[in-house]
């Protein structure tokens, strides 16, 4: 059963998306890839929790338990016989993510970033 919770951005990964501050909600579940047409179809109405190329998510790795990031899809693999696999970048170049990790089993995906809930305001200097 999915859940929905709201997540606090940390650090200019994500930027100019999202930025330093950033509430966003997003739905906890277990994830799979929206593969074929109907499960594609679902995943655009957001009835099935499926994740796609180009979706924001929050990854939890087994390396930094406890520590979640948020990143976007950019490839996803389905070998045959293994576990399905995701690419993922930040928005800024200069972020961390699978150009340092490679790539991560689908099951690092813990929420999918539905959408943005509080925008944080810039600061002047």
């Amino acid at each position: 059963m999915a859940k929905y919770a709201s997540v606090r951005v940390e650090g200019n990964s994500m930027a100019p998306t999202f930025n330093d501050g950033d509430w966003l909600m997003a739905r906890w579940a277990d994830y799979s890839l929206a593969h074929n047409h109907l499960r594609k179809l679902l995943h655009r109405l957001r009835l099935q929790s499926t994740i796609a190329v180009a979706d924001v998510v929050v990854i939890e790795r087994e390396e930094q338990p406890g520590i979640f990031y948020v990143k976007r899809i950019a490839d996803v693999r389905e070998p045959e016989c293994e576990l399905p696999m995701i690419y993922v970048l930040s928005d800024n170049p200069e972020g961390t993510d699978s150009r340092t990790w490679g790539w991560l089993p689908i099951h690092y995906v813990k929420a999918r970033v539905e959408f943005r809930v509080k925008k944080v305001k810039p600061t002047s200097l």
